[in-house]
């Protein structure tokens, strides 16, 4: 069961670049795609362990572009590898938009973090 955290803002969230945060230990992405739905991952290509900050998010296709060695992630997807040399799907987390002191923000579901 995954426990909830809030992360950033709502409107701190583009669909130009990823937003970066920490959530419980882990360094999470945040993008918006053309729709406005926000996603959160993993901010870790499964290739190389190298972050995915600077990658390039497609906010139609809902593609994230490893900067390093180009592998692509179908973010929308469950995470899963569109195009190599990574072969193992980004973790995807759920999330959820609530109020948080007077601001909607996002909320980032962690996995055993109970």
């Amino acid at each position: 069961m995954s426990q909830f955290f809030a992360s950033l803002p709502a409107d701190e969230i583009g669909s130009a670049r990823p937003s970066q945060c920490s959530i419980d230990g882990l360094s999470v992405l945040l993008v918006r795609d053309s729709e406005g739905t926000i996603f959160a991952f993993e901010n870790n290509c499964s290739h190389a362990d190298k972050p995915l900050e600077k990658g390039v998010w497609n906010a139609q296709t809902r593609e994230i572009l490893c900067p390093f060695h180009k592998a692509v992630f179908e973010v929308a997807h469950a995470g899963r590898v569109r195009v190599g040399p990574a072969v193992v799907s980004l973790q995807v987390f759920p999330v959820q938009i609530r109020e948080h002191n007077g601001v909607p923000t996002v909320f980032v579901g962690i996995d055993g973090s109970d």
